[in-house]
């Protein structure tokens, strides 16, 4: 980007050079002077004009290479630091903001390096230029100029940052305000439709609509009156330079050559300074948006020091154990299962049960102890060779059956595949697709049932290799004969292995009962 500035920069040197330099050779042809003094001349118009051109064309492709190289790295930094994140940031990171940060702000922060930082910094270099090459036209030049460059640089940019970049800012704010009141009507739409309060529903987001927009006009209206003041700088030194030429020329002998110098140069020196204004104006939602990108690379979590469990597994322990979503709201448990049982958990609905089941599954932080043969749970690295289950809402891939199984068994052969489906009394629904269990089954597996889904998943974890299985509602909402099916695959399946199943139904065989409370 330094690189960037610099041509940016020459980029607008070049410009107030070609400008110059064609002035002089129109007032330098009007004396006759000999062909050499046109040549140089004809030279210098014939180099600006090129110089500006290749400084604007290497800006451009530099500054946009450099500007997609740090959008790439910063995606990536943000995605590497998000899925560190325990699904506890589920809320936060499937929020409406979140994805605004991930799709707009990532972009919108870049922006500010291309339309606010580049075009600043290339003024500056551009009036410096501009202040000096008055200075060596002639000295008095400087009492115009250099109030100029001053207002236009810093006097104004301040004011306009105290103004217009706050309520560029009010308004970013108020587009995040505006996500939430849409993302929480979205989520009550179809009862809103029912139940005749649709109106009702939207309302909010349409109050946030009207103050949007007036604080827009509001931002416009400040945008133009900084223009206009601006502009009126910038008129002004072209009017002062020109009477300051036109005074010289008075008192004393003065070429014809300085005094067009004198009147072109504020006419393209602060060419710069109309192009940076524009988005200087909108550089609260910029900054704003660079803001929330920075947040986003806040999510980094204490790493612990992991490592494999590669034992038999005999004992899982749980002591004092409290798992949340960040806040805490369920009694501590404290339960334990060696290989070989299964451990019923049970409690009235909201206790925690399915909290308790993605603490033992690695997927939530918890406070006390979960202990795999005496190692702490949260220290284990190949965590999920040893532990496996099913949550409330299992995700089904949009992929094929074949492959929605293998993810808990690569290995598993199609044989092995069929007779756990059959066991789930699955095998005919499969065989009756089109493709068997090459068929795709989509997005979030819409063609198969609620109870198929959900038997789909457990088919899942039986194919798994792990010695631990956590069951949540594993036979919830299937019929009796459904349910016996279910009860007695996970039986044949898990035989040596240690279950924990969530339930509030009947569960035949089971060695200990865990009681939640709230």
């Amino acid at each position: 980007m330094l690189i960037a500035y610099l041509l940016g920069a020459f980029a607008f040197v070049g410009g107030i050079g070609l400008t110059v330099s064609s002035g002089w050779l129109i007032t330098m042809a009007s004396s006759h002077p000999p062909i050499l003094t046109l040549g140089v001349a004809i030279v210098l118009v014939r180099f600006f004009g090129i110089f500006r051109s290749v400084a604007r064309y290497l800006e451009r492709i530099i500054s946009h290479r450099a500007v997609f190289d740090r959008l790439t790295s910063l995606r990536v930094d943000i995605y590497s630091n998000l899925v560190k994140k325990s699904i506890a940031a589920s809320s936060v990171i499937n929020s409406g903001n979140a994805v605004k940060s991930l799709v707009d702000d990532i972009e919108r922060a870049q922006e500010y390096q291309l339309r606010i930082k580049l075009p600043g910094v290339s003024a500056v270099f551009a009036l410096l230029f501009g202040v000096l090459l008055g200075w060596w036209v002639r000295a008095e030049s400087l009492l115009i100029t250099v109030p100029a460059a001053i207002a236009l640089l810093f006097i104004v940019p301040a004011a306009i940052s105290r103004t217009t970049v706050k309520a560029a800012k009010r308004i970013e704010d108020e587009e995040n305000k505006y996500i939430k009141v849409v993302e929480a009507a979205t989520h009550g739409v179809i009862e809103a439709r029912i139940y005749g309060y649709l109106e009702q529903t939207f309302s909010p987001a349409r109050k946030s609509e009207l103050e949007i927009n007036k604080q827009e006009s509001a931002l416009i209206k400040r945008s133009t009156i900084f223009s206009g003041i601006a502009n009126l700088v910038i008129a002004s030194s072209i009017i002062g330079s020109s009477y300051l030429a036109y005074s010289i020329s008075k008192s004393s002998d003065i070429p014809a050559v300085q005094i067009a110098m004198l009147i072109f140069l504020p006419l393209v020196m602060f060419e710069a300074i109309t192009m940076w204004y524009p988005n200087l104006f909108g550089a609260g939602k910029l900054i704003a948006s660079q803001e929330a990108v920075d947040k986003m690379l806040e999510v980094d979590e204490v790493s612990l020091t992991k490592a494999e469990f590669n034992a038999e597994v005999q004992l899982i322990e749980c002591n004092g154990v409290q798992v949340s979503w960040g806040s805490d709201f369920m009694n501590p448990i404290s339960c334990q299962a060696t290989t070989g049982e299964v451990l019923l958990v049970r409690g009235n609905s909201g206790v925690g049960k399915s909290t308790f089941a993605m603490g033992l599954l690695g997927l939530l932080p918890y406070k006390g102890s979960i202990a795999i043969n005496g190692v702490e749970l949260s220290t284990i690295s190949n965590l999920s060779q040893i532990v496996v289950g099913t949550v409330q809402k299992s995700h089904i891939f949009n992929t094929s059956v074949r492959e929605n199984l293998k993810i808990g068994n690569p290995a598993a052969t199609d044989q092995e595949i069929m007779d756990v489906l059959s066991s789930l009394d699955l095998d005919s629904l499969i065989l009756e697709m089109p493709d068997g269990l090459d068929t795709v089954l989509g997005d979030f597996g819409r063609s198969l049932s609620g109870g198929e889904a959900k038997r789909l998943a457990i088919a899942r974890v039986l194919l798994a290799k792990a010695h631990i299985v956590v069951l949540d509602e594993p036979t919830e909402h299937l019929n009796e004969q459904l349910a016996e099916k279910v009860t007695g695959a996970i039986a044949k399946y898990c035989e040596s292995k240690i279950v924990i199943v969530i339930t509030h139904s009947e569960w035949k065989n089971a060695d200990k009962t865990l009681m939640v409370q709230r």
